[in-house]
Order: C-alpha cells, then structure tokens, then sequence
C-alpha cells in the first residue's frame, strides 16, 4: 500500500490521472495499487547508423548498437591488454560532484526513425568479449602518428552534413575562443597529441582528452547561464549586471556564437579513438592505450557525449569500459576489488539517450542498469546517485510526452518502503526525494531542472505546459510536514518542496500569466508563501526570483484593462506595494532601495489608473525617507546637512502625482494640494522640470483670486521656477491637453491680478534678472510696451533700462575712410608679448576706443594678429572674432590694397592667428576652417599655427595620433618647425609613453643649427624617458639641460625627475637628489613636489612614515603652497596599503571634512573624488568592499561626482570578493563617451581654487582602464566567455587597438 500521506498526495492529481488514461488504454491507471509487471523490457535499444572508423553502415562495427551478435568495437583496436589495477574510487565522488546545479543537458534532437536498426538483447548481462581472433598485422600496420593524424583530421563519426556544411561555407567564419593559454590554436593542441602518442604518454594524453571535456563541460554551462538570462529578460526580472539590456543581449548573442563554434568534444574523442587503435608496447602483450586511462576519463567523456546527445561516441566509450571490465574478469585484477561499472558511467549514458529524447533507449540502459543493480556489479551505488538515475528515468518519459511511464515509475519508487522485499531490492529501488517531486512538477511545466544549452536544434517536448496538474502536486507538496532536506536524500514521507521547485513552479506561473491572466493570483499567493518560508525551509529568496515576480506583476498592470480585470489589478497592485513598501525590521542597502523605487516609477501610472494615488504618494514619500535614513545614517554627524537623495524617484513620479491632483481635485484644493507635493520635492533637493511644471502653473492659473494670493512668498518663487523649466510661450505640443497656463506673461498677469505686489517686490535679484531676461529676449518691443501697460508700476523692475538716444542728424554722415596709424598700433602693442602692467584686455580697450572715435584710426593687421592671438588664449571668443571683422575692413581698405604683397601677407597672417585664437579656445572646427582657406590660397599655416593645433588636440580617444597627423602634414606641406611645434610634439609623444619617437625629434631638432632646445623642450624630453623608466637617459638629458647656456631653471623637469624616481623606479635617495638641486637652482617647491616627498617617504623601503608625516605638517603651515586633496590621497595611501593601518587611514579621511584647509575654496570642498579614490583603494586592498559600500553611499551624498577611477576600484575590489555580479553592476552603471572622445568629468581640476561644474547627477563615463578593469575581474573569476564577449564590446566602439591588444 501506499503511504497515507502519498496516497493522499495522489488522489488530488486527477487531471494527471486523465491525461495517462487518455494516452494510452494501456497504461495503469497510477492511483490503482497493482503490480507493475516485470520491469524486464523487449524494446531494443536505438542506436542509429554509421561507424566511425570501420566502415559504414549498421553492422556490428564502431559506433552500432550497444547489443549485437558481431563485435562491438571497430577493427582498428587492438584486443585486451593488461588489466586496469584501479579500483572505482572516483566513479561515486564524480556523481556527487556534479551536483543539481551542473546537471547534464543539451537541446533535444530529432529521434531518428528510419535508420535506426532495432536489435533486441541477445541476453540480459551484456558483457562478453568481443568475437574471432585479433589481426595483429593489421594493428600494427598503422603507425602511430598516421593513426593520430588520421584521427584528427577526418573525424568521420562528428562530421556534420553537407547541408550543414554548405551552410557554413557561405557564413563568415566566427573566431574561436582559445582552450588555454598554453593550447592556443589548434596546431599547437595537435602537436601536443601527436607528441603524447609519440612517447605513448598515457598520463599526458588522459589530460588532454579531460581538459578538453572539462572545457566542454565549462562551455554548456556558459550557454546554460546565457539561455537562463534571457528567459529571465523575457520574464521582466531584472539584475544587476542587466542595466544596458541591449548590450547585454548583444554580448551575450556573441559570447554564445562563440562557445558553439568551439570543438572540444571531437578534439577528446579523436584523441580516444586514436588511444582505442595505439597499442601501448612492442611485447606480445599488447593492449591499447586507453585501458590504462583513469576510470574518470570514461566519465569525462560521457558526460560530454551527454551534452551533445551523442549515443554513437557514447556507445563507443561505454564499450570500451565494458571491455575493461570483462578483462577484469578474465585476467583478474590486482586490487581485491573487482572492477565494475559506476553509477555515474550509467547515469551519463542513461543522460545521452534522453537528451536525444530516445525513449526506447533510455528504457533499455534503465533496465540494464536496474539488473546490475540486482547482481550488484555496479560501483558506487549510493542512495543519492541511484535517485538520480530513477529521477533521470522519470524526465525521459515527460520529454518523450509520455507522463504516464513517468508516474508509473514515481509509484514504483513510492512503494519502495512499504513493499516487503529483500535488502538487495531496497537498494535498486530508492524512495523518491525532494528533487524527485521537483522532476514531476517540472515535467508538467515542461520545464527541465537544468534545461538544454541552446545549442540550435529545436526541442522536443510535450505539446503544452499543464499547468494546474503541477500546480496542484506543488500545492500539495505545500501541505507536508517535513522541510526539504538535500534534494538526493530519499525519504519514505513525502517533503515540502525545495529550492528548485519553487524557481521552476514561479517561472512557469510567470509565463502563464501571458495567456491566463487569472494566473497572476496564484503566483503572487506562491511568493507569499515563500518569503514566509524561507527561512523555515532554509530557502532563499534569490533576487532574481522577486524581481521576476514584481516585474510580472507590472507587465500584467500594463496590459489589464479597466473592466475586465479591475479586481486582478487591485490585488495585484496591493501586492506590489507590500513588497515595495520599506520594512522596518531590516535596513536595506541603497541598491536594494534604488531597486524599489525603480519599480514603483514603473508602476505608478497603474495606480492612479485604478484609484490608488493616495497609497501611491505616500509610499513614494516613504522610499524616499528610507533612502533619506540610510545615507543619514552612513554619514557622520558633522557631514548631515549635507545628505543629498538621487531624486530619481521624485523626478518620475511627481509628474504622475501632479497630473492626479489636478484631474481629481477641484479648483479650490487643486493648488494646495499640488503645492504640498511642489514643497516636498523642493525640500528634497529636486528642482522643478517640465514634466512637473505645467500641472503646478495649472493649478494656479485655475484657483480663486482669494487662494492666489495667499501663498507664501517661496511658492510664488517656486511658480516662476516652474515657468522657466517650459519654454516662454510653449506650444500646444508642449503642454498637457486643456492646460490653464500659457505664458510667463500670462503667468505675471495672473499675479498682478492677485494684487500681489509686495511678494513681487521681494523675489530675489537673481530671479528677477532671470525674468527680466526673459521677457527680453522672447518679446519684441511692442509686445514688451504692451505687457508693461497692462501690469502694475511694481513689475517694472523686470523692464530692462534704455541705453541714451542716439542723437538725431538730418542726414546721415558718410562712413570716414580707414585710415592706418602705425603710432597706434605700437600703443596697442604695448602689452605683447608681455607686461606686467598691461593685458591684452588693455589693448582690445585702446583699440575699441580708437576705433569709435570721431575720427576713427586703425592699427596695423599685424597688430590686430597680436589681439586675436592673446584674446584667443584667454578662450575670448567673441572678443577675437570682432577683432577678426576689423581685420577685414583694414586689410580691404584702399590704403592696404594699394598695395597686393603686403595685402596678401596680411591676410594670410590674419588667418594664421584665426587658426591659433580657435584652438586656444577650444574650437578646433573653426581652426580647421581657417587652416583650409590658407591651404586653399595656396598657403601654408606658420609652424606656430600648426604648434597650437598639435598642444590643444585634447579630449579624444587618441591624441597622440592626431598630432602626429598634424605635425606629419606640417612636413609634408614645406612648414619648418620652430622650437615651440618641436615642444608642444614631444611633449605629446610623452604623454603618450612614445620615447622613442620623441627622442628622435630632440635628436633632429638639435641637428637644425638654426634651432636651440629650450628648457621646455628638455622637459619634454626628460619626461618621456622618465616615463617609460629610462632612468639614464633621464638623466643625461637632465645634465645636460643644465649645463646649457641659455637654461633657465624650471619646476617641472625636477618635479618629473622625483615622480620618476618614486613612483617608476623607486629610489628614495635619488628623490631627495633632485628635491635638493630645486632648492640650489632657487625653485620654490609646488604642491605636487611635496606630494611626490610624501609619497616617497610613505612607499619607498624603508619606510620613513614621521618624514612622511613632517612634510604634509610642512605643506599645512605653509602659506605659499596650499594643502590639497593629493597632499591627503598620499598620507591615506602610505598608512592604509603601505603600513597595512585601515584604522589609521579611515581617521585620516574622517578629519579632512573638519580641516581648515577643507573649506579653502568652497566651490570645490575637500573630502573630493581624490581622497575618495585614495580610500577605496586602501578598502580594496584590503578586501573590505562593506567598508567601500559605506563611503561611495557618502560620496554620493556629498554631491561629488563619482569618477570611473573609483569606479574601477570598485569593479577590482568586488571581483577580488567573488562578487563578480556586483562588479558587472558597477561597469555597466557607466556610460561609454561619443565614439572617438575621451571620456568626460574623470579628473578633478589641477587649480585648487577652481570648481568642477560636473554635477553629481550626470552620467560617469568609462576610460579605457575600465574596460581592462572589467576584461580582468572577468578572467580572474574564470568567465573566459564574458571576457571575450566584453572584448567585442570594445572593439565595435572602435577603441584605440594598442588597449585592445594590450588586454588580450
């Protein structure tokens, strides 16, 4: 009889129970208890055509059926050998370590039919020995590096069809991700087999052959991972590493056409066939190669064939273990033991069949293995691995759509401890376990554990999911007393179901809510149930799981409509508010945060849709004070006031709660009530936006004169605010359908009409020129006379003063003529090159005066080219460009003309100085503009010009390449280079580590006896080898700078001299030479060389931590050199990753914000994203990502903008911790910069008494440093698939390939 509790379990499955009486009139109907019959079965096994080696068709040679009156193995082997000594030590550890998470599983296959030949068993104990007498001269007729060669390169029994291949000609081939780094292509794998064979290294070629399964094996597990992420894009869950969807799907589509393209399973069974025909020795006794392979070859090798559903290679290699076996037998063993198939070997067999969805065959390795149970000639028979062959049994009938056999078989395994039988038949039928449930339940779902990697081919499967029969086994499963226990542990009474049921049973209630929206109850009443009871059952509540669920939920609100489904929508959005709502009991992490709030923005539109608003807004405000909570308290006491929310939230959902507001209020709470929202937002730090705006000026357009003017003096700041958010006279495109509000002069009128003058008076200054300006600049004259006629005496303080009336003459004066005054022009000239007195403000002054006197006088062009040259320095556009059109009007001028040459020379001296006045500034179209009309007068710019537009090449992915561009064309256009082109081309080549090439310059410009290096350009130089660590170069250049008749002393070569020596080669001795000559050559040291002294003291061995420390306590009491945030960065760093003292570090950063020297300039306060960087550093080395968690949450209330740099520490530091997810989370939170720029808003500003206009808000963008980051965080946590998926990524953005290469 059944247990009571399982019969109870049965008789609740009466849709099951259908379905097997449906299918066949004769099956058993599984809820009577009669005997099964004899598990002995006729049904031969299907094996399909062909061999491999020993010739075609389906006779009795390699690759043929398992049972067969011939011989099972191919002519080419070469007979029994010495007997295998080991014992199957391994074969029961090799089952329990591929545990349910690396099941075996590919995509299903067409069943062949045909050309399958049917042979039954000729009897039931299939080990025999092979046929007829061994042809030793045939064996030994095949060399051994003929029979390799052979074997690698026809591998017959792999080879795809013609069609197949025809299909591959015409696609371009994919490039194939290498094995390993020592097997990198393929010549290389082939020598090292045909030099294993060659010594008949059997140790060598084991490895081989379990290298490449292993790889095989790490490759089905990556596209298994691949597919399980798209089905979870499909069901809206939503992870961390899944910000950019479309990237990742392209990424991931490119990582999986290149594991399919890899060829590891032909490779190990090439090297196995080969080792089948290889004998081992010259002596009479001779066997092959392969009978002295560890047992867990064989199991490597069939596990593979079970991942690609191969049953001839399977066949093949179980043959040939059962051959092994039979020579145990005959020859005996040297171990006691006696030698046995494994479970596992069964159990990868048993997996080959019904992955290629062969019932027939599946039945007959069952009932094989079943037999050997019975005689107990099977190692490892353990009560876990025996479950899963039964379980493995029980999938190859749902696949096959037969769930009949598959309950026939539970019932079996039910009656197991209730049956009276022998101790030998307990062993061969187990009790079922918790996986074995999970299996029936996924069966009904038709959903797998462990479903097939895609490997193209279509499945076969059962026609429809049944959904309500699996619902019903796992609502019963629900009802049992014991927790589940591990999911191979049988058990006589039935468990709760475990981890695995649970994802299958919400993944698949998550696809029926598509086409069953009644569905959505079920599944929301399962993830209830769950989150009760995972800790009870010692489940967990994967992240995926819920974002699955709440995303289910969403994409169900979106479609529902508002009649049919209005009680669905309710319950569902009451479940979604639970889940989102904030709990008390935990504190959430601001990710976790982020992800709730993400979520309700998505679905708040459904809750005003269906009358939820008010549990809408106040949710929204209870996200925002967890968040708030949070951050206050990460953040010290002193740091407080300054805790700032993302605003993410309130940004896109404020708009909703506005248009709700003012679609249900009246007129008369319309406006308080959308102002109470208004104030919040503000007070949260969240400026009013145009998709805000209209519905507030709405409100107030609409309201009552009375509730118009009685609003506090901020709200009426807060209405103009929202007026400047819109355009001034939107259009009706730009506003919502029957919006009251108009215009900002409608807006004014409104509150003229409201007699508020007093609050008018009083809005700020600021403000009021904003206004002021606006009206201006939008409205005509006769528009602003008439708006000012309309409104108050009070609103003309936003009328813009007149400038004095020009005076009237009766008829107008003619235009004087140019006249040029070479007096003047040397009085403008006064301030070039250099005064101390004079700028060339003072000169662009004199000009304009000269130019609008009555009598107006005119500088020389050459003089006009000194103004535009110094005012494009100062990156005076305007200024530059209106000294440009007084160029034209002198050089056109009838004094000038009269003259062609000097005409001609200056104009192209005008276009000249345009060229460098445009690239100062920053606008390097416009230079290029001006460089093409001297190139298309037949002109060639000056080497200053072409000097300028090398130096101000900047912000792009390769600087260095452009430059060299310009300065080749400078060449090739007859432009001779002068001291400053040669400075500004070295100096760039040493940025860009290029020493070589600029040492090649400094050589070449030193051989013009006309040209003499300067102390810029040795500087240069100096740096380039200093860069690259050519410390003898460096310092032969160094002397030699200074021994130079016109040197003149500067700070950089000595600065780049100490960086060189502290941070390059590290020589502390060598540091304070240099920090010595300064001081002689009279230098006043600069902020960075004491950053240099603190790091040299704080890194170099010995470590001198006191210098260290004197020296920053130097620059704080300096008043020359200010204390900033690379003064901190080098102290935090020598105390936290030099001398191991995270205390000491962390105190360090939590004095700065309290420093004197923090406050300095208050536009760029100190902690700044330096110190940031400088700390996480010291928390990832030294793994302490909780410690980093906790100050990037501060750095983001501080307002600092987070830097790649940071972020690449981070990635580093997650990756190091085995959080790989978490590194992929903050690499795909950064944004790529514009194909061919460099990425923006990474570094803090050299002038600590500028600011950094990058608000915290805006996007981080990547460097190529984070792309290597991310390349190595991939590699060093063995995702050799995302690596080069990631590397792809890089390469389509067009990156520069000396990074690209340099990675791989």
């Amino acid at each position: 009889m059944l247990p009571k509790v399982t019969s109870h379990l049965f008789l609740h499955t009466s849709r099951a129970v259908a379905l097997v009486q449906n299918q066949s009139g004769t099956l058993r109907n599984v809820l009577q208890h009669q005997s099964s019959g004899s598990t002995t079965s006729t049904v031969p096994w299907a094996t399909g055509t062909g061999s491999s080696w020993g010739g075609a068709g389906t006779g009795a040679g390699p690759g043929g059926a398992k049972f067969n009156a011939g011989s099972k193995f191919y002519t080419g082997y070469t007979g029994a050998g010495r007997a295998v000594t080991q014992a199957n030590t391994s074969a029961g550890q090799d089952l329990a370590r591929d545990d349910d998470k690396e099941d075996v599983s590919v995509s299903f296959v067409k069943p062949r039919q045909s050309s399958r030949h049917l042979r039954s068993l000729g009897r039931r104990h299939s080990f025999s020995l092979p046929s007829g007498p061994r042809d030793v001269a045939q064996e030994t007729g095949v060399g051994v590096l003929h029979s390799v060669q052979l074997h690698l390169r026809a591998r017959h029994t792999f080879a795809p069809s013609a069609e197949h291949e025809q299909q591959k000609r015409q696609q371009p081939s994919q490039p194939r991700p290498p094995l390993t780094a020592d097997d990198s292509s393929q010549s290389s794998f082939a020598a090292s087999v045909e030099d294993a064979f060659a010594t008949k290294d059997v140790s060598r070629l084991a490895q081989l052959i379990v290298e490449r399964t292993d790889r095989d094996h790490d490759v089905q597990k990556s596209l298994r991972s691949i597919d399980a992420r798209a089905r979870r894009r499909r069901l809206g869950a939503q992870t961390s590493s899944t910000i950019h969807e479309a990237a990742v799907e392209a990424a991931d589509a490119k990582g999986k056409d290149a594991l399919l393209a890899e060829d590891n399973f032909r490779a190990a069974m090439s090297i196995f066939d080969a080792a089948c025909m290889t004998s081992e020795s010259d002596s009479q006794k001779r066997s092959a190669l392969a009978f002295r392979f560890p047992v867990s070859v064989y199991h490597a090798l069939l596990r593979s064939c079970a991942h690609h559903a191969s049953i001839d290679a399977a066949l093949r290699v179980y043959s040939h273990l059962e051959a092994r076996v039979r020579q145990s037998a005959t020859h005996g063993s040297d171990s006691s033991t006696p030698f046995y198939p494994s479970t596992t070997a069964i159990y990868y067999l048993l997996s080959t069949y019904v992955n290629a969805n062969d019932l027939s065959g599946a039945m007959e390795v069952f009932s094989e293995f079943k037999d050997l149970c019975a005689r107990e000639e099977i190692a490892n028979l353990e009560p876990g691995s025996n479950v899963r062959v039964w379980n493995k049994m029980i999938e190859a009938y749902f696949r096959a759509g037969q769930p009949a056999g598959a309950l026939r078989l539970l019932e079996t395994m039910m009656d197991a401890e209730s049956t009276e039988k022998t101790q030998g038949e307990k062993v061969l039928i187990p009790s079922p376990a918790s996986s074995t449930f999970t299996t029936i339940i996924s069966g009904f779902c038709n959903q797998i554990p462990n479903g097939p990697a895609n490997t193209g081919s279509a499945p076969v499967s059962s026609a429809h999911p049944d959904v309500a029969t699996a619902l019903s086994w796992f609502n019963r499963l629900l009802l049992q007393p014991n927790p589940p226990v591990n999911p191979y542990e049988s058990s006589s009474e039935p468990t709760r179901p475990d981890q695995k049921a649970w994802t299958v049973m919400l993944e698949m209630l998550s696809q029926a809510v598509s086409t069953d929206k009644s569905r959505i109850q079920d599944l929301n009443r399962l993830f209830g149930v769950l989150v009760d009871r995972a800790a009870k059952d010692s489940l967990e509540v994967k992240p995926t799981l819920r974002s699955m669920v709440l995303n289910t939920n969403t994409r169900f609100l979106e479609q529902a409509t508002d009649s049919e489904d209005k009680d669905l929508a309710h319950a569902s959005l009451t479940f979604l508010l639970h889940h989102i709502s904030p709990d008390k009991d935990t504190r959430p992490s601001l990710f976790q945060i982020n992800e709730s709030q993400a979520l309700l923005a998505r679905v708040y539109p459904q809750l005003l849709r269906f009358d939820m608003a008010d549990k809408a807004w106040e949710l929204t405000k209870a996200l925002v004070a967890q968040e708030l909570s949070v951050i206050e308290e990460i953040l010290n006491k002193d740091e407080k006031p300054e805790a700032k929310i993302s605003g993410e939230l309130l940004n896109k959902v404020v708009p909703f709660a506005l248009q709700a507001i003012v679609s249900s209020s009246s007129e008369t709470s319309a406006l308080s009530e959308a102002l109470q929202v208004i104030r919040y937002t503000v007070r949260m730090g969240v400026k009013p936006t145009a998709a805000m705006a209209p519905y507030l000026l709405h409100a107030f357009m609409v309201s009552p004169i009375e509730i118009q003017r009685d609003l506090a003096q901020q709200d009426y700041e807060t209405l103009l605010s929202c007026a400047f958010a819109l355009p001034v006279n939107p259009s009706a495109n730009e506003l919502p359908q029957g919006c009251a509000y108009q215009s900002l002069t409608a807006l004014l009128k409104a509150f003229d009409n409201a007699g508020i003058d007093s609050h008018v008076q009083a809005v700020p200054r600021k403000l009021a020129l904003s206004v002021m300006t606006t009206l201006h600049d939008s409205l005509d004259d006769h528009q602003l006379a008439e708006f000012f006629e309309t409104v108050g005496p009070v609103f003309q303080r936003f009328k813009r003063p007149l400038p004095p009336p020009t005076p009237v003459t009766e008829s107008p004066t003619p235009c004087p003529p140019i006249i040029v005054d070479s007096e003047l022009s040397r009085y403008i000239d006064e301030w070039f090159p250099s005064n101390r007195s004079l700028t060339v403000y003072d000169g662009y002054a004199r000009l304009q005066d000269a130019i609008s006197a009555p009598s107006p006088r005119y500088p020389h062009p050459a003089t006009l080219g000194h103004l535009i040259n110094g005012l494009g320095r100062a990156r005076d556009i305007l200024a530059f460009q209106s000294v440009y059109d007084t160029a034209q009007q002198v050089i056109f001028s009838p004094y000038i003309s009269a003259n062609p040459p000097w005409q001609s020379q200056a104009w192209f001296q005008i276009e000249d100085q345009m060229i460098i006045a445009y690239a100062h500034a920053g606008d390097m179209e416009s230079a290029y503009v001006h460089r093409d009309r001297i190139s298309a007068a037949g002109g060639v710019p000056s080497p200053d010009a072409y000097g300028s537009l090398i130096e101000c090449v900047r912000d792009t992915t390769d600087d260095t390449s452009n430059a060299m561009a310009l300065f080749t064309e400078c060449q090739m256009r007859g432009t001779k280079p002068n001291v400053y082109l040669y400075n500004t081309i070295i100096s760039k080549l040493a940025k860009a580590r290029k020493a070589d090439f600029a040492l090649d310059l400094f050589e070449k410009m030193k051989s013009n006896t006309s040209l003499r290096p300067s102390s810029i350009t040795y500087g240069a130089v100096i740096a380039a080898c200093a860069r690259v660590g050519d410390t003898q170069a460096a310092e032969r250049l160094f002397e030699e700078m200074a021994s130079q008749p016109n040197f003149k002393p500067r700070i950089p070569p000595y600065n780049t001299m100490m960086q060189m020596y502290t941070h390059t080669k590290p020589d502390r001795e060598r540091v304070l030479h240099y920090y010595d000559l300064l001081l002689k050559a009279g230098i006043k040291p600069s902020a960075h060389t004491y950053k240099l002294l603190i790091d040299a003291y704080g890194t170099i061995e010995p470590i001198d931590i006191e210098a260290a420390k004197e020296t920053f306590k130097k620059v704080e009491l300096s008043g020359e050199v200010s204390l900033q945030s690379t003064h901190w960065a080098a102290l935090i760093n020598a105390y936290g990753c030099v001398l191991k003292d995270l205390d000491k570090a962390i105190s360090i950063f939590d004095s700065i914000a309290s420093h004197p020297s923090a406050r300095r300039n208050p536009l760029n306060p100190l902690p700044d994203a330096v110190t940031y960087e400088s700390l996480i550093n010291v928390f990832v080395t030294h793994k302490r990502m909780d410690h980093a968690l906790t100050y990037v949450a501060k750095l983001r209330a501080s307002g600092i903008h987070m830097t790649a740099y940071i972020a690449n520490l981070l990635i580093k530091g997650y990756a190091a911790t085995g959080d790989i997810e978490e590194a992929r989370r903050v690499f795909e939170s950064l944004a790529d910069p514009p194909s061919g720029v460099a990425a923006p808003n990474n570094h803090v500003p050299h002038d600590p008494s500028s600011t950094s206009s990058v608000r915290p808000s805006e996007p981080s963008y990547r460097e190529p440093s984070t792309w290597e980051a991310m390349f190595r965080a991939e590699l060093g946590n063995g995702h050799r698939d995302r690596a080069v998926a990631l590397l792809d990524r890089l390469r389509e953005r067009h990156s520069s390939p000396l990074f690209v290469y340099a990675t791989t």
